[in-house]
């Protein structure tokens, strides 16, 4: 009988160590969105969540009074036949150390049932199933907790005032929010599980890195900069509006530093017919911001206010660019051509050097083919700082997994202060077994460094780069190439494969 009901108070402390843990682990974000759709046991969920500190408080009374009752239940039985035994065969010792024996064999008996039934296995229980754990057994803890409302209101009282008087905070008031870097990573793992494509996950990485993008990052510079002049005939500004065909033209005195203002093509369309036009008199004003703005503010700023381009200045009151809110979304979806753009074409013999191609990498390590393809790419570019380029690599990489699936890695990262983009290109002569989203085994590693300064530029190469691989004859000519020669050469002329 004693022993039964020992059991039994084992099995009512592994299921509140269960309740517990699983209330921890589940995910407040997934019981909200469930709860919203009305679901019960979400919204039972979401009440325990909202009051921690009571139901923590009940749960924990309850575990420390089993404990008690199986230690006064099981540990004098347990006790009183060890000594029985222990008499049988070591008589001649004095009865105190025959107690002292039992006692220790009875404490550390139960203990170790306690830790591995009622604690390491409910334990690892709730963390493999928390959200269906938490969800059943919610109801029958608010029942427990309304039994227990009076000591758990003295328990949760005392706890409160000892943590306040240390400065602390009690569990339902303790911060839950975030980081960018916690989301970064749980991204990162949706993306290894399948369940969110790369082009979607570069998506949101650029829309985190946009918080600390600049003005001067995304602006048309000077020298590329095409403007009406008051000071020219109305033939030279024709000529210049028919050639480069814009909607909207920066309208300067003599030159771009007495910009006065913009004009819209629509303006000139819709006014009276006539003379030439009085491009002062169709002008509208320009907003005006420094190269130091955040592109977020603007980002809020400009549409609310119908801004459609600005002009960047220094603090001389120098023209050094021009800003357009389609050059701030470019900085979050890459590049937008409209009816007169030509789009700009990247060849693949551009993309590729031939000593940064590696037909047969070493080993089976990413650590290992990062720092090998850098090291091609620092060959032939000995300013590139390799340490830091790894840095920046590999702290993506522990973000945003870069397996994207068909047996190719992507490790990239964008660079301050590097001129132009690289890459370096590398086989596995036999598949590698890095995670990957579709199982598939990794054969083929794609390392890009961009600058930071034009991230465009990395969206540009990704989803090249990404049209290669996606092509089932061109990803398969790759993973044959076993010279580096043979796999430069495919690189260097895939766009015929992609072209028939």
């Amino acid at each position: 009988m004693v022993y039964l009901l020992a059991a039994v108070l084992i099995a009512v402390n592994a299921f509140f160590v269960l309740i517990e843990f699983a209330l921890m682990r589940v995910r407040p974000a997934r019981v909200e969105v469930l709860a919203r759709r009305g679901n019960p046991r979400a919204l039972a969920v979401q009440d325990i969540l909202g009051r921690f500190d009571e139901y923590l408080a009940a749960m924990q009374l309850c575990m420390t009074v089993i404990s008690l009752a199986l230690g006064a239940v099981a540990e004098p039985e347990i006790a009183e036949q060890l000594r029985g035994h222990f008499a049988s065969w070591a008589g001649s010792l004095p009865p105190s150390w025959l107690r002292m024996f039992a006692f220790f064999i009875a404490v550390s008996a139960l203990a170790g049932v306690q830790i591995v039934m009622a604690e390491m296995i409910p334990r690892a229980m709730a963390i493999h199933y928390a959200e269906p754990i938490a969800f059943y057994g919610a109801r029958p803890l608010r029942l427990l907790a309304q039994f227990l409302r009076l000591p758990i209101r003295v328990t949760t009282d005392c706890s409160k005032g000892l943590l306040n008087l240390f400065g602390l905070k009690s569990a339902a008031e303790a911060e839950h929010a975030v980081s960018v870097d916690e989301m970064r990573v749980l991204l990162g793992e949706t993306h290894d599980k399948g369940a969110m494509p790369l082009e979607r996950l570069l998506l949101l990485e650029n829309l985190f890195d946009f918080a600390t993008a600049k003005v001067s990052d995304a602006m048309r510079p000077r020298e590329r900069i095409s403007f009406l002049c008051l000071e020219k005939s109305w033939a030279e500004n024709l000529a210049m509006i028919r050639g480069k065909r814009f909607t909207r033209y920066p309208l300067c005195e003599n030159d771009l530093d007495t910009v006065i203002g913009y004009v819209h093509l629509k303006d000139l369309i819709l006014k009276e017919s006539g003379p030439e036009p009085d491009l002062k008199k169709l002008r509208r004003d320009i907003f005006e911001v420094s190269g130091a703005e955040p592109l977020e503010k603007l980002l809020k700023t400009m549409p609310d206010k119908g801004i459609h381009m600005a002009v960047v200045r220094d603090g001389l009151s120098r023209v050094t660019g021009i800003l357009t809110l389609e050059d701030i979304i470019e900085e979050l979806i890459g590049e937008v051509h409209d009816e007169f753009d030509k789009p700009s074409v990247w060849a693949s013999g551009e993309l590729f050097s031939r000593a940064a191609v590696e037909a047969n990498l070493p080993g089976v390590d990413r650590r290992a083919a990062v720092h090998h393809l850098l090291s091609k790419l620092k060959a032939g570019r000995p300013e590139l700082d390799e340490s830091a380029a790894f840095d920046a690599v590999w702290d993506r990489e522990l973000k945003f997994a870069s397996a994207v699936g068909r047996g190719v890695l992507v490790p990239h990262a964008r660079l301050p202060g590097l001129s132009d983009p690289l890459i370096a290109v590398g086989r596995y002569a036999k598949p590698a077994p890095f995670p990957t989203p579709d199982g598939v085994p990794v054969r083929l590693v794609f390392l890009i460094l961009t600058p930071a300064e034009t991230p465009i530029i990395q969206l540009k190469i990704l989803q090249r780069v990404a049209s290669l691989v996606t092509n089932e004859n061109v990803r398969r000519k790759l993973w044959r190439a076993k010279t580096d020669e043979a796999l430069f050469t495919l690189l260097s002329t895939a766009d015929t494969f992609l072209a028939s």
